[in-house]
């Protein structure tokens, strides 16, 4: 009966939801059950027999169900058959399948060899077209560089197929080999495939394709160009593979990609290279000084000056301060200043502001305010105008050396010199009084609350804060009433709140 069978094989969507794939395969059947009794069923009553009915019925019965299984079973494999022949298809048109793209540029000693007879084509009619492909993509007429590089992997997949090396096969063709591996390798530094470099040169060993020194330099040039400095070290590690020297000017860059990249020793190495063969550019002596300052390497930089100065390359302040920052780093201070005396011989006058400000901060670091002082005055007499960051300095001098009272003259000079005290001025001095080796007095608590309200827009909420309560702590701990109550108003003003424990300690004291 029919309608039992459908009525028991056609469930509710919902009421099975684990239902197995026999399952679908009879709700599929089931539908095929009702067309079945509804177009023809009634015909085959004219034709034949209540028996032969029954015996039919029996049958399909028995059999119906493997039947379907079985025809779907052949409509999925020959479905299947006609996406691999489609993908098949587009490999050979120069598409690759996705998902496939890593294993169309396997290693060549991992790629397996292939019959001629799969490609019609020859390596030197795929070379022709991806050259054509290359000149195309390179004057910007819309050529995807995928489609380059598909058949990038269809002339590798052609060569193995032939047994040839590129020399040999492509004999015929109009282009040369090393030509199209430049472009290549131009194309894959252009779209950021970095990690396909080693492997389009490891193909040119391969396939006995030249190397020239021009190719390794552009391809360095390229790389530097997109700050990919590790990389164009790695082409240079190619190169010294291959045998080759490189030129003066690519040792310079060399310097710099060593620099960039953290390979500080290496840096040195290749500045000694390139110091040998000629006169270093006054970048290359900037740079392997910048390396030395990083290092902390006092002996090396000065030996750079020094060497700058036999060659007759002309030291100008930047180098200079470089070299005295880097004795400052080291704790070098009397070999810095008998730099500073040398520099100040020279002719142009080389020593800037930045030089004297940098000695200046060696003396602050280790709180000499005296040495501080005269480093100012000989600056002013050498010429060269200090400004607000020369006061800050000898003013946190003064602060290092417990000399309050000096620091705050100092800031008189500064605002006298026609400079306005500024946020870093407000943190020396505010901070400065809790350091203070005397008994606070009210004098300095006013000047400091006025030092901040004149420098109000130039501080951060957070600064301002921690500089208001500084001043409220340092008060409180000299026991000043009159002018704890002038901060805790002047905190009000600012919108300033105060901490719930110094809140507390201030009025304990102003009840005392």
């Amino acid at each position: 009966d029919l309608e039992s069978i459908t009525s028991l094989i056609t469930l509710p969507a919902g009421s099975h939801p684990h239902r197995s794939r026999r399952s679908y395969y009879l709700c599929i059947s089931c539908q095929r059950h009702q067309h079945f009794k509804r177009s023809y069923l009634p015909r085959l009553h004219t034709m034949i027999s209540t028996e032969n009915l029954q015996f039919l019925s029996d049958l399909w019965r028995n059999l119906g169900l493997e039947i379907i299984i079985f025809g779907v079973t052949l409509v999925c494999a020959l479905a299947l058959r006609g996406v691999s022949s489609k993908q098949s298809l587009g490999s050979k048109q120069g598409l690759l399948p996705r998902g496939k793209k890593a294993a169309a540029f396997e290693s060549p000693q991992d790629e397996k060899p292939r019959d001629a007879s799969v490609s019609s084509r020859t390596a030197s009619m795929i070379l022709d077209e991806a050259m054509e492909c290359l000149r195309e993509w390179q004057g910007g007429s819309g050529r995807p560089a995928s489609q380059v590089l598909a058949l990038y992997s269809e002339l590798r997949c052609a060569l193995r197929g032939e047994n040839q090396v590129m020399q040999e096969a492509t004999r015929g063709s109009r282009h040369r080999p090393a030509d199209f591996y430049s472009s290549l390798v131009h194309l894959i530094i252009r779209t950021g495939k970095h990690n396909l470099l080693n492997m389009v040169i490891d193909d040119m060993i391969h396939q006995k394709v030249p190397r020239s020194l021009a190719f390794y330099e552009s391809a360095m040039k390229q790389l530097a160009t997109q700050k990919q400095f590790r990389q164009a070290l790695n082409v240079y590690d190619r190169l010294l593979q291959d045998g080759l020297e490189t030129t003066t000017i690519t040792y310079s860059c060399l310097v710099r990609f060593a620099a960039e990249v953290g390979e500080l020793g290496r840096a040195k190495e290749f500045f000694e290279k390139l110091s040998s063969l000629t006169t270093p550019s006054i970048r290359a002596y900037m740079t392997i000084l910048s390396v030395h300052n990083k290092r902390q390497d006092w002996s090396g930089a000065v030996a750079t000056i020094h060497d700058m100065k036999c060659r007759g390359v002309q030291i100008d302040s930047l180098a200079l301060n470089v070299t005295l920052s880097t004795g400052v780093a080291a704790d070098k201070v009397s070999e810095v200043q008998d730099l500073l005396s040398e520099a100040e011989q020279m002719v142009p006058f080389v020593p800037d502001v930045v030089s004297y400000n940098t000695v200046i901060k060696a003396f602050s670091q280790r709180g000499d305010y005296a040495e501080a002082c005269k480093m100012l005055k000989r600056m002013r007499q050498k010429g060269v105008k200090p400004n607000s960051i020369t006061f800050n300095t000898v003013m946190d001098a003064a602060v290092r050396s417990g000399k309050l009272k000096e620091a705050w003259g100092t800031l008189e000079d500064m605002q006298d010199a026609g400079y306005k005290p500024d946020k870093f001025s407000c943190s020396i001095l505010v901070k400065a009084l809790s350091k203070s080796p005397t008994p606070l007095e009210e004098a300095i608590v006013d000047r400091a609350l006025a030092l901040l309200d004149r420098c109000d827009r130039s501080l951060d909420m957070t600064l301002k804060t921690t500089l208001y309560h500084n001043v409220a702590d340092a008060t409180l701990k000299a026991d000043l009433p009159s002018p704890m109550l002038q901060v805790a108003r002047q905190m009000r003003s600012k919108g300033i709140a105060s901490a719930p424990g110094l809140q507390r300690s201030m009025v304990t004291a102003l009840q005392q």
